[in-house]
């Protein structure tokens, strides 16, 4: 193993930064003052990046940006005009969620290293190798995968792999999260989560004492497996904090280096860590408990912090000995200054550095030294001024003067200005040499970002979806849903989609699929299997189950899969899946440059022909962004008008946590929990056990019925969908009614039972 991990650490602002440098961080990763998933972080303006790249460059450091929200149709044209200071400056690399931005980044500024940030939710080889594929150098897979899955990620998509090691744990896959937003308006995947998770909960049912909090994940400390995590190819360890002092920086990166330089100075050396680092690690802002997080195991209880998800008390002591010891400003780099000064010659300035064992030397000549006309200089009045390198990255070790005037005895003159001048542009040279400016092709900035809209290919995707089905489509969930829906579209005049979750699929009854057959061959209905929320390969293979439902697509019953994860769309464009694929709102399209971005997953059969808005936007961003995406490529694009918002997917389980887990002898079965906030909201909580992950759903449905003119008159979405998620058939046939039929006494009904209408018009921030 040659090449050594690489210890990354997080920086709020540029004394953290600093700090973190000082403490032994190969990398920092910091957020710009737009775009970056620390909104509340301190960050940097756009100068304080550009000092930052140039300091990390001087000492041989990385500067990582993260650019890693969802970018609005409206935003997207900033995007452009606020990266390209940095890439004129050779920023090292960006940290990327929106498929819009990245395509941007990817095309617009090639020398910047793009990075899937943990948002993008990759939990498997699949998914990294698609992204690989599409640009990135390096994935940071979700936290939740297992050391397993993260070596497998590294050496079967041949892709380099950043994992976190150290800090706080979201309950929810990064990127999947919705709480923040659905109950308030500040939105995880912009950066400004409310942090619902750390409140109170109940588990309805159970007799519970005292308040709870089993969504409040203890945070994650992964110093004593360091060998593991090296061994298993992780090419960068990443600590969490953006959010937290320089101190928690410079602690915690000094410690994990320690560990990391002793595994590599003898890999059979003693790595326990020793109780007086571990109170260290304790002292710097960690949650009441810790744990290893996900690497040894998939989810439990002891994970959980249950009874306070608050901070331990930090230690005075650690922190005056952390900041005493790294919080000592920016490091200087030691030169040695030569300057010679003869009498009718020009003044000659040097300047030696050594970097990497090599002396590196750089010359500025002044103007010809004149004789001394009253009181010549002495060495010392110019070491004086050649002292005063206080603004620049260097402290003078050595100054050597020559001072000769030929034997005349009149001395010499220069102008002190003249000196001052000379010194300056001599340490500007030589930090330009040391950081390479120069050295690379300049970047060719353009007016405005170049889109690349290709109506032409637009209409022709459109023209292919000749079986285009009526308005609605419907999502089921439950075999109770299913029958709802069967009985209810006997009657229906229009071909309707009906979306089966994959759990469904696999267990349908043999009336169903009599059903179901009927209506196809009938042309009546067109069904599509829905595909889990998380595809992992840890204890079950989920990519089995997809092979598995491709045939059944190709046996021609269901005609094509509704996909939610990068994972899944890797998997189908290996296999060159032929039928139909439909990206789900969680795959997000907040902007028509995603849309581009996701016409790129085509590959030989493998085709992406339609596209669904996602929860979190306004009906008036929802229709900027289905005008962009038909502009540019001409994809059939869905809306949302009914159903419970999935707020969380979590590989936690709230009945392990709170009760005792349901097993896997019975894999296709789920259950169904509820939890109670503080204020007594019933949140729906679904178990997928085939896959081993919970949903937790809103406490009301999100519906548009009072809306649906509106929505149908804009003419702007190909088709409405009614998502069922935990309702009952009867339940479920009164909302088809409503939806459907436009039953008036069921819309009424609908009016008298708790709803939400989401984000029609409610923007997240």
């Amino acid at each position: 193993m040659n090449k050594k991990v690489e210890l990354l650490a997080p920086a709020g602002g540029y004394e953290t930064m600093v700090a973190a440098f000082n403490a032994g961080a190969d990398a920092v990763y910091l957020g710009g003052s737009k775009f970056g998933a620390r909104a509340y972080a301190d960050n940097f303006d756009t100068e304080q990046v550009l000092d930052a790249i140039k300091y990390a460059h001087l000492h041989d450091k990385r500067i990582y940006m993260t650019v890693n929200t969802l970018v609005k149709e409206r935003e997207f044209g900033q995007v452009y005009d606020f990266m390209v200071p940095f890439a004129n400056e050779k920023l090292d690399g960006v940290i990327v969620q929106d498929l819009g931005v990245m395509r941007l980044i990817r095309d617009e500024f090639p020398d910047i290293e793009l990075h899937a940030s943990t948002q993008q939710t990759v939990t498997g080889v699949y998914g990294a190798k698609l992204l690989k594929d599409l640009g990135c150098c390096r994935v940071v897979p979700a936290r939740e995968l297992s050391l397993m899955e993260m070596k497998a990620i590294r050496e079967k998509a041949d892709v380099e792999v950043e994992a976190f090691i150290h800090g706080a744990m979201c309950y929810c896959y990064s990127g999947a999260c919705l709480f923040s937003s659905m109950v308030g308006t500040r939105s995880g995947n912009r950066g400004r989560c409310a942090q619902p998770c750390r409140l109170p909960y109940q588990l309805k049912g159970t007799s519970a004492a005292g308040e709870t909090y089993p969504l409040s994940l203890k945070d994650m400390c992964t110093i004593g497996i360091i060998p593991e995590l090296i061994e298993a190819g992780i090419d960068s360890f990443k600590i969490e904090g953006r959010m937290k002092k320089p101190e928690y920086a410079a602690g915690v990166t000094a410690l994990y280096r320690k560990y990391i330089d002793r595994y590599y100075a003898d890999r059979k050396s003693d790595m326990t860590v020793s109780k007086e680092d571990m109170d260290i690690l304790k002292g710097l802002y960690l949650r009441t408990g810790i744990s290893e997080g996900y690497y040894h195991q998939h989810n439990g209880r002891d994970m959980v912090t249950i009874t306070s998800p608050a901070y331990n008390g930090t230690s005075d002591k650690v922190l005056n000995m952390v900041k005493e010891k790294y919080l000592t400003g920016e490091k200087k780099i030691e030169c040695t200054l030569d300057a010679y000064l003869t009498l009718g010659e020009p003044m000659v300035l040097t300047m030696a550095v050594k970097k990497n064992g090599e002396e590196i030397y750089e010359t500025v000549t002044g103007s010809e030294v004149q004789a001394a006309s009253k009181r010549p200089m002495d060495e010392a009045s110019i070491r004086k001024q050649l002292e005063k390198l206080g603004n620049t990255p260097f402290v003078a070790k050595d100054i050597n003067i020559s001072i000769e005037d030929l034997g005349q005895g009149c001395g010499i003159f220069i102008a002190v200005s003249e000196l001052n001048e000379l010194r300056r542009a001599l340490a500007e040279q030589m930090l330009d040499k040391l950081t390479d400016k120069g050295q690379k092709e300049s970047f060719q900035h353009k007016e405005s970002y170049n889109d690349r809209a290709d109506a032409q290919k637009g209409e022709e995707i459109r023209t292919d979806c000749i079986d285009k089905t009526g308005l609605f489509h419907v999502l089921v969930n439950t075999s109770e849903q299913l029958e709802a829906v069967i009985e209810t579209i006997k009657d229906y005049t229009e071909k309707i989609r009906v979306y089966v979750d994959s759990d469904l699929f696999f267990k349908l009854s043999d009336w169903a699929a009599s059903e179901i057959k009927a209506f196809k061959e009938e042309e009546k209905a067109e069904f599509i299997v829905a595909l889990p929320f998380m595809t992992r390969q840890e204890k079950h293979d989920g990519t089995r189950d997809i092979e598995q439902i491709a045939r059944a697509v190709q046996d021609g019953l269901f005609s094509g899969v509704l996909v939610r994860n990068l994972e899944q769309i890797g998997f189908l464009r290996d296999i060159s899946f032929d039928g139909k694929v439909i990206l789900d709102y969680g795959v997000y399209m907040w902007n028509g440059q995603a849309a581009n971005m996701a016409m790129e997953f085509g590959k030989e059969n493998f085709k992406i022909r339609e596209l669904s808005i996602p929860l979190e936007v306004t009906f008036h961003e929802a229709k900027e962004i289905a005008d962009s995406i038909i502009e540019k490529t001409g994809a059939i694009v869905s809306y949302n008008v009914y159903g419970a918002a999935p707020m969380m997917i979590s590989a936690g389980c709230v009945k392990k946590t709170l009760d005792k887990c349901s097993g896997r002898l019975n894999e296709f079965n789920r259950e169904k929990m509820t939890l109670v906030d503080r204020i007594g909201n019933n949140l729906p909580v679904t178990t997928n056990c085939r896959n081993c992950y919970n949903v937790i759903w809103n406490a009301h449905p999100t519906s548009l019925h009072k809306k649906l003119e509106s929505i149908r008159n804009s003419g702007k979405f190909d088709y409405l969908r009614v998502d069922l998620t935990t309702e009952n058939k009867k339940e479920s046939i009164e909302i088809l009614s409503a939806f459907l039929y436009g039953d008036q006494d069921e819309l009424r009904n609908l009016d008298d039972k708790g709803y939400t209408t989401g984000h029609f018009k409610r923007e997240v921030e």
